[in-house]
């Protein structure tokens, strides 16, 4: 039996409240796959996104598989109803948003070893210090603020943050 992560989100861009799902989930697991979508998000192109995370962010994270997908949520659902090792123990990581997106009853009953964990509310602690939201993190993509747009990345990323934001942009 093994402990198997499970991370959906659009993650457009990437940034460090990202980063701490992706990490906790690496800590508590044996195993952590990441869905991220290839749609387009307001001015951030999908394939663009995919670009970052296969030059810069896979790399930098080795233990962690990202697969590509429309829908992280519904690749969610299909990975688990297609898992033929049901004795597996499941965790899905979100913040607020992502985590209510699961229905919990249905969920629960259907995989009794899942568990949701909302890593805002599990760590509220962290709020504060993480800081970082996909629209602060877009608006200061907009205002052409690479500075603040640096601030929001987790420290691995802060190196290779022009590089992100040309991939980005271009």
């Amino acid at each position: 039996m093994k402990i198997i992560g499970l991370i959906p989100g659009a993650m457009k861009p990437f940034h460090a409240g990202h980063n701490y799902l992706v990490q906790s989930a690496i800590a508590e697991c044996d195993e952590v796959i990441l869905w991220t979508s290839t749609k387009d998000r307001e001015f951030i192109k999908g394939k663009n996104m995919q670009k970052v995370w296969i030059d810069i962010i896979q790399p930098l994270v080795p233990n962690l598989n990202v697969r590509f997908v429309k829908s992280p949520i519904g690749a969610v659902f299909d990975y688990l109803y297609d898992d033929p090792k049901v004795e597996n123990i499941h965790r899905i990581y979100g913040g607020t948003e992502d985590a209510d997106r699961f229905s919990k009853a249905p969920m629960i009953q259907r995989f009794p070893l899942l568990s949701i964990i909302n890593v805002a509310e599990a760590y509220p602690e962290l709020n504060n210090r993480i800081g970082a939201k996909g629209e602060w993190v877009r608006d200061a993509i907009k205002a052409g603020n690479h500075k603040k747009f640096r601030s929001y990345l987790p420290d691995f990323l802060k190196p290779h943050s022009k590089e992100y934001l040309e991939i980005l942009l271009n």
